[in-house]
C-alpha cells in the first residue's frame, strides 16, 4: 500500500517547480555587452547618418536591412520564430558597430570618427585574444584590427539566450511569430536605429558592462 506524500512536502515540491520555471521562464537580468554587441553587429548595416562606416565596422540598424536579413523581402515569408531570427542572426556576418558621434548634426562625423562602440570590451577582447599588445609601440593599430577580431567573434556565433531576450524586445514581449508590422512598431517610425537605441530597445538595466 502506498502512503500518499505529506501535504507539505508536496507543496515544498510545487514551490521549487514553480521557482524553476520561472527562472527558466524569465529574461536574463545580466547579459554581458559583448553579447549585445555581437546581436547588434550582426544586424547593423555599414549606412552611418549618410556616409559608409569604414572596413570592418558596422554603424545603423536600418529597417530595410533588418528586413532582408530576417526574409521579410520574399512575400512567402510574412512572419519568423524564435528560432527562424537565431538562425538569421548566425548567417549574417558580423561587424563591430561603431558608436554614435555626439548628437544630431554632429553624427554626420560617426564614420569620420571611426570609434567603435564599447570600446574597453574592444580592447579587452583583442589582448585576449592575443590580437594587440599594448606593451608594442611599433604594433598595428587597433582599429585596423576589426576584421580579424569580427571574423572570430563570428565564427563564435550569438548567445541564443540574448537573442531570445532580443526577440522578445523586438517583439513587444512576445515569444510568439515576429511580423514585419511588430518590426516596424520597434522603429516606432525610423528608418533606423542606432547603437545607443538599440540597447534603450532591450534595456539598459539588464546589461552588465565590465567593472
Amino acid at each position: 500500500m502506498m502512503i500518499p506524500a505529506a501535504p507539505a512536502a508536496a507543496n515544498s515540491v510545487a514551490a521549487a517547480l514553480l521557482i524553476l520555471v520561472t527562472t527558466l521562464s524569465s529574461p536574463p537580468s545580466d547579459i554581458p555587452v559583448l553579447e549585445v554587441v555581437k546581436v547588434y553587429g550582426h544586424l547593423a548595416s555599414s549606412d552611418c547618418y549618410g556616409a559608409v562606416a569604414p572596413r570592418g565596422s558596422s554603424c545603423q540598424l536600418t529597417l530595410e536591412q533588418v528586413v532582408d536579413i530576417l526574409g521579410f523581402t520574399s512575400p512567402q515569408h510574412s512572419a519568423i520564430s524564435q528560432q527562424e531570427f537565431y538562425q538569421r542572426i548566425q548567417e549574417s556576418p558580423f561587424q563591430w558597430p561603431l558608436k554614435p558621434y555626439g548628437i544630431e548634426k554632429s553624427l554626420t562625423k560617426t564614420a569620420t570618427m571611426n570609434k567603435g562602440a564599447e570600446t574597453r570590451v574592444y580592447m579587452d577582447e583583442l589582448e585576449r585574444r592575443g590580437l594587440y599588445d599594448k606593451r608594442n609601440p611599433t604594433g598595428p593599430l587597433p582599429t585596423s584590427l576589426r576584421p580579424k577580431l569580427n571574423q572570430q567573434l563570428g565564427q563564435e556565433g550569438v548567445d541564443p539566450v540574448v537573442v531570445d531576450r532580443v526577440f522578445k524586445a523586438i517583439n513587444g514581449g512576445s515569444g510568439g511569430d515576429l511580423t514585419v508590422e511588430r518590426l516596424k512598431e520597434a522603429f516606432q517610425g525610423q528608418d533606423a536605429l542606432d547603437y545607443y537605441s538599440f540597447l534603450d530597445l532591450i534595456g539598459k538595466e539588464s546589461i552588465v558592462w565590465p567593472e
